[in-house]
């Protein structure tokens, strides 16, 4: 199964501690973020990965050798040649590097544990991972019917404890090839699509969830985790 890695961010909150490179980049106790999160894909079983790049693109195209020795999957990389968006990069990265069957969909910027990318390489259909946090002020929740099917997002800012996005999505290798290729957001236009049909279900996952975007989550993450994750 292939997995496609959405890398173009950029990192505008963590300029203070990682200048202007790439944040998916960011040093973690000698290796690149992006290192552990591959590792992750590994283990869930992942074989191909494709990341999908505007932004310090040619950091990645360095790093490429690097991190395919170390994780074990074969990467390719895709580069926008202007930004175009969450959405229009995967829809970009789908046409130049085909899926082989059903993929799955990530940030290049949250550490999960591997259990949350095999919840949506096994579900069936087009999947959105949910946690729960104990507070969603910085995250956006999703509302969601008893019988697991997404109903909408509700902006940042929401009081309390809830369920939240992970940044994975498991799709059906047709999901989205009707789809013209421009610039598009994936939380605004391709899910809500998707909402419209009736076609995306939850997928809920209990473990780690760090989105490194602020320099706060950043140096946390550095804290909590050792240079041994991933290996």
């Amino acid at each position: 199964m292939d997995a496609y890695i959405l890398c173009g961010g950029f990192g505008t909150r963590l300029r203070s501690v990682i200048s202007d490179s790439q944040k998916a980049v960011a040093d973690i106790h000698g290796r690149p973020f992006l290192a552990l999160v591959l590792a992750q894909l590994r283990e869930a079983g992942i074989r191909r990965g494709v990341l999908c790049a505007h932004y310090r693109a040619d950091q990645l195209a360095t790093l490429l050798p690097e991190l395919e020795a170390g994780s074990g999957l074969m990467l390719e990389l895709v580069v926008e040649e202007a930004p175009m968006g969450t959405g229009g990069a995967l829809l970009n990265a789908l046409r130049e590097v085909p899926p082989e069957g059903r993929y799955l969909v990530l940030n290049a910027d949250t550490f999960l544990e591997s259990r949350a990318y095999q919840l949506a390489m096994q579900a069936e259909g087009e999947v959105l991972v949910v946690t729960y946090v104990d507070d969603r002020a910085r995250y956006g929740s999703v509302r969601h019917s008893a019988d697991g099917k997404v109903l909408g997002f509700e902006e940042k800012g929401q009081v309390g404890g809830g369920w939240v996005s992970a940044g994975v999505y498991g799709f059906a290798s047709d999901a989205l090839a009707a789809v013209a290729v421009e610039p598009c957001s994936m939380e605004e236009d391709l899910l809500p699509a998707l909402i419209r049909q009736q076609r995306l279900s939850i997928c809920e996952y209990m473990g780690a969830f760090v989105d490194i975007g602020t320099p706060d989550s950043l140096d946390a993450f550095k804290t909590d985790f050792t240079g041994s994750v991933g290996r």
